[in-house]
């Protein structure tokens, strides 16, 4: 279990009684119950909401924060981009929790440049360190998906404290070799042998056995003359045997996804961060490593 650090994003004094109140409001429990639940998109519908009915323009930046989070949750990339929008008009100094919010929406979108272009305003920021060492993380991630393995270890040299776990993912990304689809494909003229190369022993063990009994079904109809049967047989036989050779294709290709992403994942590894529904409208982040 990582350590927490809380980081108070917006502490403005005047927003204390906001708080307190806010605490009292109906329209707040049942967003966060309707977030605990699991229905997000339902809870960025009540925090849009609080943000409409909200006195104050930096209150409304916070509920629009909160419905962007709840939409980038549900899945909802767009129109979390349109709640940071708001967000961001009605509070200017929202800074790195926008700015985060926005790189990771951008990511689970497979937007690399534009999450890039975020991650990287926050590490130029003056913003605390786990929201820099977060950034990092993020970044050096983004930028290894984009095959830019120089560029993910110069982002982790941009974290405030070493961040070992994520930089032993990228050497063994390093150390490892992408499979060649073509040598795959070649492989695959034999059955089974192209998924062999990609490491997939089981669908190579499949693909010898079901060509062989199409094979032997082939020899023997042919021997008792049985063309008709003969016929349908080559037909199985020859979409199996195509599929040995296009698998092996696949197979090589699924195998550098699956390098990449283990790499990817061991980079970002437990870092989140949440908002602090106890600190509404103020926007508050937990961060998690």
């Amino acid at each position: 279990m990582g350590a927490r650090t809380w980081s108070a994003v917006v502490a403005l004094a005047w927003l204390v009684p906001a708080c307190a109140a806010a605490q009292d409001s109906p329209g707040l429990s049942l967003a966060v119950e309707l977030s605990a639940e699991g229905d997000h998109a339902g809870a960025a519908l009540e925090y849009r909401r609080l943000a409409g009915d909200a006195p104050s323009g930096e209150a409304r930046g916070g509920w629009y924060w909160a419905s962007a989070f709840e939409y980038w949750r549900a899945g909802e990339y767009e129109l979390a981009d349109r709640m940071l929008n708001r967000a961001e008009d009605a509070q200017p100094a929202l800074g790195a929790p926008a700015l985060l919010l926005r790189g990771e929406n951008a990511q689970s979108a497979r937007k690399w440049a534009e999450s890039d272009f975020y991650f990287e305003s926050v590490l130029r920021g003056g913003t605390a360190d786990d929201e820099k060492a977060f950034a990092s993380r993020r970044l050096a991630a983004g930028r290894l998906r984009q095959k830019d393995v120089t560029g993910a270890g110069a982002a982790l040299d941009l974290a405030p404290v070493p961040q070992e776990a994520a930089r032993a993912a990228l050497a063994e990304y390093n150390r490892g070799r992408d499979k060649s689809p073509l040598t795959g494909g070649l492989l695959g003229i034999v059955p089974g042998f192209g998924y062999f190369y990609a490491g997939e022993w089981a669908s190579g063990v499949r693909s010898i056995l079901l060509n062989s009994l199409f094979l032997f079904g082939m020899v023997d109809t042919a021997d008792h003359d049985q063309w008709g049967a003969f016929a349908v047989i080559t037909f199985f036989e020859f979409t199996w045997y195509s599929g040995s050779i296009y698998g092996g294709i696949d197979g090589a290709h699924r195998f550098n996804r699956d390098r990449l992403e283990t790499a990817a994942d061991g980079i970002r590894g437990a870092s989140a961060f949440e908002p602090d529904p106890a600190a509404w409208p103020a926007v508050r982040l937990n961060f998690r490593f």
